[in-house]
């Protein structure tokens, strides 16, 4: 149904998880660059396989709320929906603990990006201290379970009861949920049983290139 976009960070010629470089990203202007490069480098590869793209699928991005007040990656964010419309749709991700960082530029944005059918995910759900009225009042339509809630023991969900209070959340406000983490077919399965429709996680598969992912989910 999508894929997430994920960074990697090349150093001496070996891929790294971007994890203990965010924080100093996040701080500074490098972030823009990175995610418009992102953006960019999605658009031209898959320009050219749109026809394998199928129904209702989408692109989805990390982003941080701070980074809707930055114009050249509204117009990145602009541009990339332009270019797949009609072929695909663009959701953007803010980690949960980003929504308190929302002002007032930052969701005037976000609302006039909702118009244009850009769609916001809350990520990591229930790993930080969210702002709940903005779950309520801003444009998001979809939240990400983290996975620290989705791991089992002995043959159960660990987090049972508060998965079913965020799938009675997200019924209410009419948002898509997706449980992220999953690794296992068990896991899938008692998911599933909650009413859990969406899923990611190395179950599916761990991150791949473009290319891999290509050839091995759309051809």
């Amino acid at each position: 149904v999508g894929c997430e976009v994920l960074l990697r960070v090349k150093k001496d010629g070996v891929y790294h998880l971007p994890g203990k470089y965010l924080k100093e990203l996040e701080t500074s202007k490098v972030i823009n660059d990175v995610t418009c490069e992102l953006m960019e480098k999605v658009k031209v590869y898959f320009t050219g396989h749109m026809a394998s793209l199928p129904e209702g699928f989408y692109f989805s991005f990390n982003i941080c709320a701070k980074q809707l007040n930055v114009a050249k990656v509204v117009r990145a964010i602009h541009h990339f929906s332009e270019h797949f419309k009609g072929r695909a749709g663009l959701v953007l991700e803010i980690i949960e603990r980003g929504t308190v960082e929302f002002d007032e530029f930052a969701l005037d944005t976000m609302d006039e990006l909702v118009q244009k059918g850009i769609r916001f995910a809350i990520d990591d759900f229930g790993s930080g201290s969210s702002c709940l009225k903005y779950v309520e009042h801003v444009g998001f339509c979809m939240l990400k379970i983290d996975k620290s809630l989705t791991v089992i023991s002995d043959g159960k969900l660990v987090y049972s009861s508060v998965i079913d209070a965020i799938k009675t959340i997200s019924h209410q406000l009419q948002m898509q949920v997706i449980a992220e983490g999953v690794e296992t077919h068990e896991q899938l399965t008692l998911l599933q049983d909650k009413g859990i429709e969406n899923f990611q996680g190395y179950h599916f598969s761990r991150a791949i290139t473009m290319h891999d992912f290509l050839n091995n989910f759309l051809k």
